[in-house]
């Protein structure tokens, strides 16, 4: 199974993506999306409608969560578990469909709110996907570091991210100072928690930023240079999953 997540970056404001973000993804040709600081975008749902089964959170910071799902990959349609915004924690949408064999398989997509307290909101995801009773992936923007997750999250595998020794190739996110505008590092803070019966293997992917002029020139991305995305366009790596079965649940 191939499953992508982006952060595309709406800021809560209700713009409509460009035509680069659409051709993106669909290039990619998932069979799961999770978008992340979404809010409904009549482009993106003209596009993939026909093709996915397509379900948005509720909201309650401004943002939302999408999911959609190849309707020949999820034969009988898709279940919204829940959509209801954890406030002043995260965004959240949890849906559940049977695959093609008829095992069942929930997929969540979150981001942890900015700015982030680990602490305060980390338990009740981890509470609610301690109670999961089916194979599960839980992907999105958590706002934390990988090598903070197995702290918050220590008893939930998280997927394998691969490593190409380039600081941008192995960031999910830019971390730009407020005022300047300057970067000032690299880092990798959308993840896929996931079930032991399930090995995820993922990759970050910046090839989009040569697709618009608003963004700076690859080669040219380094610590102390400008950076300043405008809403809509997105802000973080197209985060690429390949998902395979340890047990006989594909």
């Amino acid at each position: 199974m191939k499953l992508v997540e982006w952060n595309i970056h709406k800021m809560t404001k209700d713009i409509s993506v460009k035509p680069f973000v659409i051709d993106t993804l669909a290039v990619e040709k998932a069979d799961v999306m999770c978008l992340i600081e979404y809010l409904t975008d009549t482009g993106i749902k003209g596009k993939f409608e026909e093709e996915y089964w397509i379900e948005e959170s509720k909201t309650i910071s401004g943002n939302k969560v999408l999911i959609a799902v190849k309707k020949d990959f999820a034969p009988d349609g898709i279940t919204v578990k829940n959509k209801e915004e954890v406030q002043e924690c995260y965004n959240f949408m949890h849906i559940e469909f049977k695959l093609q064999n008829g095992n069942p398989l929930s997929v969540i997509g979150v981001r942890m709110l900015s700015p982030m307290n680990a602490k305060k909101q980390t338990p009740s995801l981890k509470e609610y996907i301690s109670k999961l009773t089916t194979p599960f992936l839980c992907v999105g923007d958590y706002n934390i570091k990988k090598s903070r997750m197995g702290k918050w999250f220590p008893s939930i595998s998280i997927g394998n991210l691969k490593n190409t020794n380039c600081s941008l190739s192995d960031s999910s996110i830019i971390y730009v100072d407020k005022n300047s505008c300057q970067v000032t590092g690299f880092g990798a803070v959308d993840h896929v928690l996931h079930s032991d019966d399930i090995e995820v293997n993922s990759e970050y992917k910046w090839d989009f930023l040569r697709c618009d002029s608003i963004y700076p020139c690859v080669n040219n991305i380094s610590i102390s240079t400008y950076w300043n995305i405008p809403p809509a366009y997105p802000d973080h790596a197209l985060m690429i999953s390949n998902i395979e079965k340890k047990e006989k649940i594909f």
